[in-house]
C-alpha cells in the first residue's frame, strides 16, 4: 500500500509542529461563531464523560459544572476545532473495538501462558499523517495493536516497543494509518 499526496490527511510534510509557539492558543485563530460552536460541543462531550466517570452521581453539581466549563474553555483556546469526517469516524469505531479486543486477548494469552516466547525489541515506523489530532490518535491507537506500545514520536518517526520482533507489524500500522486518515479532513 502506498501513500499518495492526494490521500486525505496524509502528507510528507507538516505545516507546523504541535507544541510549537505558533500552535499555542491556536484555537484563537477561529472566529467567535466557530469558537462558540466548538465550546458547546466540547462542553457536551466533557459533561458526558464526567457523567460516565461519576456513574451519574449528581453530587457536587456546581463544582462539576465549573470544571466541565473550564475544561471546555481551555480546550477551545488551546486546540482548534477538528475537521472530522463523520462517516470516517463511524467507520473507525468497529476498527477501534476490534483492535481493543485483539490487544486484550493478546495480553490475557501472554499472562495465562507465560511460556509464550517473547522476542521483544523496538521498531521504527514513518508516519505520513499530516493532521496533528490524527497523529496523536494514531500514536495512542498503536498501543492497542497486539504486542505493541508507542514509545516516542520524533518528527515523522514513531518508535514502537514490540513483544515479537519477528511479526510483520508494517501492514497493520499502514492499515491503521489509513483508517485514521479517513477521520480527518485534509487542510
Amino acid at each position: 500500500m502506498t501513500f499518495k499526496k492526494s490521500d486525505p490527511g496524509i502528507s510528507k510534510n507538516r505545516s507546523s509542529e504541535p507544541g510549537s509557539a505558533e500552535s499555542l492558543f491556536s484555537g484563537l485563530k477561529a472566529g467567535p461563531a466557530d469558537m462558540t460552536k466548538t465550546f458547546l460541543i466540547r462542553w457536551i462531550i466533557f459533561a458526558l464523560i464526567w457523567w460516565g466517570l461519576s456513574a451519574g452521581a449528581g453530587g457536587q453539581t456546581v463544582l462539576s459544572m465549573a470544571i466541565i466549563s473550564l475544561s471546555a474553555a481551555l480546550s477551545t483556546l488551546l486546540v482548534p476545532s477538528q475537521a472530522i469526517i463523520p462517516y470516517g469516524a463511524l467507520r473507525f469505531i468497529p476498527v477501534f473495538i476490534h483492535l481493543s479486543v485483539l490487544g486484550g486477548l493478546d495480553v490475557a494469552t501472554r499472562a495465562f501462558r507465560p511460556s509464550m516466547p517473547l522476542k521483544t525489541g523496538f521498531i521504527s515506523y514513518t508516519l505520513h499523517l499530516n493532521h496533528p489530532a490524527a497523529r496523536i490518535l494514531f500514536v495512542w491507537t498503536v498501543s492497542l495493536l497486539p504486542g505493541t506500545a508507542s514509545v516516542k514520536l520524533n518528527d515523522q518517526m514513531l518508535r514502537i516497543h514490540v513483544l515479537d520482533r519477528e511479526l510483520t507489524h508494517e501492514k497493520r500500522l499502514k492499515e491503521l494509518e489509513q483508517h485514521i486518515a479517513g477521520i480527518f479532513r485534509h487542510h
